[in-house]
């Protein structure tokens, strides 16, 4: 059978956080609010639910925006009404009923037959919405509804262009590797932060050299430990910060990006939790002997 011409598309996809973890009857009632959330949030893009595509994932939902839709417009209204549709579930319902959401975005060709779609860009969005420093980014930022993930296409055409709603300094990269060793980079954000928690603001390396130097197995590296390269020409060290009974070092990336002792702090700055100890001089130093008369 000769398979139908494709169809470029924008495609969104939805997945619920630590939903195979909750109780069935949990699990029912997101499934539900999911598309309640959803259809509100289309409606701020102008969008009616019952006029997309959409495949049912059970802990999420695969969605054809109609052709002619405006990115700029998809983009901002609908972070915006998901944002504001979370909010009011969680007005609504207990923990065990929360609902936070990774969101990815991402433009490209798509093959339908009838409810079975198949395309690369189905594929490469299923990958940025599961990255582990995504999942990462969303377990740091606790007080968050959401996490977005956009592709890097979508980040070059849509974000970098600064247009009205959508701030280009709010997205830092997400480097990852699949499981066939494939590099791959999203673009990430989170409502409410200035910066995603937990990503370098210059990831440096390659994601597969980050791997290598230290990165547990499975994550895609390092990236939501402390970013930056080391090599000539990277940027300057940050600034220290010492903060009293905190241990350990973190990078604090971005006004508000890391809280300390429920503050958080401004800049990018190296935190610890004291000043390092200097050298400490030998116990018993030789002594200082000047030559005799004569010798």
């Amino acid at each position: 059978m000769v398979a139908p011409d494709p169809l470029s598309h924008w495609i969104v996809l939805l997945d619920i956080e630590d939903f195979s973890l909750r109780a069935e009857t949990a699990q029912a009632t997101l499934h539900e609010e999911l598309y309640h959330v959803v259809e509100f949030a289309l409606a701020r893009a102008g969008l009616d639910l019952d006029g997309c595509s959409v495949q049912d994932r059970g802990d999420g939902m695969l969605i054809l925006i109609p052709i002619g839709t405006s990115p700029t417009r998809l983009l901002r209204e609908l972070v915006r009404g998901l944002e504001d549709a979370l909010v009011e579930h969680r007005g609504k319902y207990n923990d065990d009923h929360r609902m936070r959401l990774r969101v990815g975005l991402h433009q490209g060709l798509v093959i339908q037959r009838g409810q079975r779609w198949t395309g690369t860009a189905v594929n490469d969005l299923a990958r940025l919405v599961d990255a582990a420093p995504v999942k990462q980014v969303l377990a740091r930022a606790t007080r968050a509804h959401l996490v977005v993930v956009v592709s890097e296409e979508m980040h070059r055409s849509v974000v970098l262009g600064r247009y009205p709603g959508i701030d280009p300094a709010a997205y830092l990269p997400a480097d990852f590797v699949t499981k066939h060793d494939e590099q791959r980079r999203g673009w990430v954000t989170v409502p409410g932060y200035p910066a995603p928690p937990g990503l370098p603001a210059d990831p440096g390396e390659s994601p597969r050299d980050r791997g290598r130097s230290g990165g547990t197995p499975g994550t895609g590296g390092n990236a939501g430990g402390v970013g930056g390269g080391t090599d000539p020409g990277s940027p300057a060290p940050p600034p220290t910060l010492y903060v009293e009974g905190m241990t350990g070092g973190q990078l604090a990336v971005g006004d508000g990006a890391l809280a300390v002792g429920g503050d958080y702090v401004a800049g990018d700055k190296k935190v610890y939790g004291s000043p390092p100890t200097p050298s400490a001089a030998p116990e018993n130093p030789a002594p200082h002997r000047t030559p005799a008369d004569g010798s």
